[in-house]
């Protein structure tokens, strides 16, 4: 059984993606905030311990000094009488002089005026959240992405033969230069007529009473040449041009990036706000908020490229899954995973053969059917069975819109294939 190779989305653009989630996590929620917390109004001084206390480096809570010391603040908290103990060193609140307890009401007073415009920056961006889009951020690299993907389908089916050019100029659209249209039209009009005066041939001989076996062999060694010798391209990524159907795929796929993006800022947004409020509760300083900003903004950036890889690989298996069954494609083989962690239960489809109609179950606990890459962290491929001549000849002739069939399957009531458009699932 002879399978197409593996193709799947270019990890290049799969990094463009999730670089324009990052910068849109960044231009619209963490620099605003990182604004806020930059500067440090405080003149600086020449006590190291002053200095220490504005910097956050140590802040006093709970009768003690903590944080990291210095040699010459170590030294400063000993002559004020502090005593080391348990990585703190402890002092009475009325033994600590008043420029520091100064100091420490202004930092204690900043960090709080601070958590205030955070908190009110939070809110106000929770209620435009909605008109905040992530299309213009993204939709540039996911067109090249898909582009990029038809184009290796489009070599792959030439590779095995398969006259992706004759299937259909828009599928996916190609750009061609005239004369090479007229040339590969010319092809098949010549092919068509001597097809169509043996199919009369062996219609006549029929009625006839006659042997037709000759004509037969006949007639399937034309198709079988004309199949094998169909022009071929050597097709750029300029020539793709995205069809209706992929362009409606990639639509649902920037839509579908909205939802999960603006799910995760309404849990995020409200998770921070409730931190925040308990650091500075607790005595947090500047520089904690800081630290604290810049591991959320450490998840977000994860947040991106999860959410880059398993998306875009999701949608390329419904736009893949497509094309094969356009080109004549009824079934596939379960490739080997390339990930280190593998799923036991996708380890037993290795080498088995399904129906893109009837694929197998993907999630034991969801219970759902898919295709390989159609759930969270699935790296195996999915390898087509190469048609028959007789199934690509039936493609060629059927003048019907293959999408409608694709989309009116069995599999179109399946979680993954319907590629929750607009978050459905």
């Amino acid at each position: 059984m002879k399978t197409l190779r593996p193709v799947e989305v270019s990890e290049y653009y799969i990094n463009k993606v999730s670089k324009g989630l990052e910068q849109y996590f960044w231009e619209n929620l963490f620099h605003p905030i990182f604004k806020i917390l930059k500067g440090n109004n405080i003149i600086n001084s020449k006590d190291a311990l002053i200095n220490a206390i504005k910097s956050g480096r140590i802040y006093y809570q709970d009768g003690a000094f903590r944080g990291k010391f210095s040699n010459a603040v170590a030294l400063e908290l000993e002559k004020l009488g502090a005593k080391f103990k348990y990585n703190a060193y402890y002092i009475s609140k009325n033994l600590i002089p008043a420029e520091y307890l100064s100091v420490m009401g202004i930092v204690e007073a900043q960090a709080a005026a601070k958590a205030v415009a955070i908190n009110k920056f939070l809110l106000d961006y929770f209620d435009l959240l909605q008109d905040v889009t992530v299309e213009q951020f993204i939709e540039a690299a996911a067109n090249e992405m898909y582009r990029k993907l038809e184009l290796d389908l489009l070599k792959s089916f030439q590779e095995s033969k398969i006259p992706v050019i004759e299937l259909g100029l828009t599928t996916p659209k190609v750009k061609l230069p005239k004369p090479q249209t007229k040339n590969i039209e010319k092809y098949w009009r010549e092919y068509d007529k001597k097809a169509n005066e043996l199919e009369k041939e062996i219609a006549k001989t029929v009625r006839k009473g006659e042997e037709t076996a000759g004509l037969k062999e006949e007639l399937e060694n034309l198709n079988k040449d004309a199949f094998e010798n169909a022009p071929t391209l050597d097709l750029q990524i300029d020539d793709i041009q995205l069809d209706e159907k992929s362009k409606k795929i990639a639509q649902d796929y920037t839509y579908n990036m909205q939802y999960w993006v603006k799910k995760w800022e309404v849990k995020n947004i409200v998770k921070m706000r409730e931190e925040v409020l308990d650091l500075v509760q607790k005595g947090a300083r500047v520089p904690t908020l800081e630290r604290y900003f810049t591991n959320r903004w450490n998840v977000a950036r994860n947040k991106a490229h999860f959410l880059a890889v398993n998306e875009s690989h999701l949608a390329a298996s419904v736009i893949k899954a497509t094309q094969f069954q356009m080109a004549g494609c009824k079934q596939f083989v379960w490739g080997r995973s390339s990930s280190k962690e593998k799923r036991l239960l996708h380890e037993e489809y290795y080498g088995k053969t399904f129906d893109f109609d009837n694929p197998p179950i993907i999630d034991e606990k969801l219970g759902i059917k898919g295709l390989p890459r159609q759930i969270w962290n699935c790296k195996c491929h999915m390898l087509p069975v190469v048609p028959s001549l007789q199934d690509i000849q039936k493609v060629r002739n059927a003048k019907r819109n293959f999408f409608q069939k694709i989309t009116n399957s069995k599999q179109c009531d399946n979680y993954p294939w319907r590629y929750r458009r607009f978050g459905e699932g």
